[in-house]
């Protein structure tokens, strides 16, 4: 018994001279892993096959492309490319290649793995993001490639931060084969370690990043489908964020004193598209009523929860070209009523409006429920996808309502495809024609300098706004919940998030 207790005495000076000593043993040892869920699983972990948002939300940090956009500002910032230099014309862009850069494997990068992977791009369908008005790609010098586009494009430099643009390894790609699509040898800051189809995709750290190894050792995105169940996660602590909660669940997060809620606007908004080709939305007085018929409140609240903004114009006012000097049609059934009747639109007319998801239906049932008030008949007509664009480009509609998202805070890529006559065949579903807009979206495409493509621009948003062929409704807005001891957070316009640069 006297030896037991002279063992346990020992036991506990040597403890105290261990805490004096080194400090006393932390509760928690700190945290090297994230947990993210998301709503769906990736198909596969191809940068140039893979135009799913969850799958590019982990391609977003297992390939570096040439640049990234900052979340806040959208500035474009150097990443596999140290800097770049744009041709007078705006048609070729000149990437000098940071040096020193190792793959996932250990392996070097050289310019021939850039411009492989760049010139792969070019041929695979869903990596139009990036590589749409892209016509060519070389080795320009020692250490830079040339990318040479169709003509002008201002936002090429956002269209090659987006996860479609990411760099690989050539050796690997050949090597693996079809097995690339699971385990790629890459740039990025993290690199595949293993996964659960359907379940749970877990990435780790890679080591020989060129910037250094990421703060957060362990990525595991895992799949919850229900954001509810995603919420309860959250507050349960299985999970350590989730991107894309529903409004409903706002206050709940706001509330919590372990929870926080990061919002911003995303690249997207929803809006009408009228048929200018035939009666009666061939006159702008039609057009016109239908804008005041808009009850954008009722479908911000009623059937988005709340989560969005209320536009009248296709820029926010950080976008390039904003106006506020637009029409601006408030919800005013009397004013539609009176415009619909000098349009010729008698008393018991209809109108079919066609959709093609459970979100536009509802949003079309809002709009249906205010032309009631005012004598006016609507048929929702809900198609499948491929019956719809069908429909929409043979003109078998009067109102389509869909919604648009996009690569960069421009109105270019989104007006461009729906109003300009070239798109008529393509997605100018409305068959609206104008010369003068079709030559301000022209000019502006030519313009390189700032400042005048902003004038253009404000000018081309005046004439819609007046003109009416597309009505703007709901803007956007993305949000990630998290921990609140993840720090690094801002929301990403995308939903495309860089775990780089978050830390615990």
């Amino acid at each position: 018994m006297k030896t037991i207790k002279k063992m346990l005495a020992l036991l506990f000076v040597i403890s105290l001279a261990v805490i004096f000593t080194f400090g006393a043993v932390p509760a928690e040892a700190a945290k090297d892993t994230l947990v993210i869920g998301h709503y769906g699983d990736t198909p596969n972990f191809d940068t140039h096959n893979n135009l799913n948002d969850n799958g590019m939300r982990i391609n977003m940090i297992v390939y570096d492309p040439l640049v990234r956009m900052d979340n806040t500002t959208y500035e474009i910032k150097p990443c596999i490319a140290e800097s770049w230099t744009i041709s007078p014309d705006g048609r070729e862009y000149t990437f000098n290649v940071k040096r020193g850069v190792k793959f996932s494997d250990g392996s070097d990068m050289s310019l021939s793995d850039v411009v492989f992977s760049l010139k792969r791009g070019m041929e695979m369908p869903m990596a139009v993001p990036s590589f749409a008005r892209v016509k060519g790609v070389e080795a320009s010098g020692e250490n830079s490639v040339k990318v040479t586009l169709d003509g002008p494009y201002p936002e090429f430099l956002f269209a090659m931060s987006l996860p479609t643009a990411g760099i690989f390894s050539e050796k690997a790609y050949k090597e693996l084969g079809d097995a690339f699509a699971s385990n790629p040898v890459t740039t990025g800051p993290y690199k595949v370690k293993s996964w659960k189809v359907g379940e749970s995709v877990a990435l780790e750290a890679n080591p020989y990043y060129h910037t250094g190894p990421a703060p957060i050792k362990n990525v595991e995105y895992r799949v919850i489908a229900d954001p509810n169940s995603a919420v309860i996660s959250l507050e349960s602590g299985y999970i350590d964020a989730y991107v894309s909660v529903p409004q409903s669940s706002f206050r709940r997060i706001e509330s919590s004193d372990r929870l926080t809620l990061h919002k911003g606007k995303g690249f997207s908004v929803n809006f009408i598209q009228l048929n200018c080709a035939r009666a009666p939305f061939s006159d702008v007085k039609a057009r016109r009523a239908i804008a005041y018929a808009v009850d954008k409140e009722s479908i911000l609240y009623g059937i988005l929860d709340g989560d969005g903004e209320i536009v009248d114009t296709f820029a926010l006012p950080e976008y390039l070209g904003f106006t506020d000097k637009v029409d601006k049609y408030p919800y005013d059934p009397d004013k539609a009523k009176q415009l619909f009747t000098e349009a010729g639109l008698a008393e018991g007319s209809s109108v079919e409006i066609i959709v093609y998801s459970e979100l536009r239906s509802k949003m079309a049932q809002v709009i249906q429920n205010s032309l009631a008030e005012i004598g006016i008949n609507a048929n929702i007509r809900r198609l499948e996808r491929s019956a719809f664009d069908a429909a929409a480009l043979d003109g078998d509609f009067d109102i389509i309502l869909d919604g648009a998202t996009f690569t960069a805070p421009t109105i270019d890529e989104l007006l461009f495809s729906a109003i300009h006559s070239s798109q008529l065949e393509i997605r100018n579903y409305s068959g609206y024609i104008d010369a003068e807009a079709d030559k301000l979206m022209e000019d502006a495409r030519e313009t390189l300098g700032e400042s005048d493509r902003a004038a253009l621009y404000e000018k081309l948003l005046i004439k819609l706004s007046k003109d009416c062929p597309v009505i703007p409704t709901i803007w956007n807005t993305n949000n990630i919940a998290a921990d609140s001891n993840l720090k690094g957070i801002t929301a990403n316009p995308w939903s495309f998030y860089n775990i780089y640069d978050f830390s615990w």
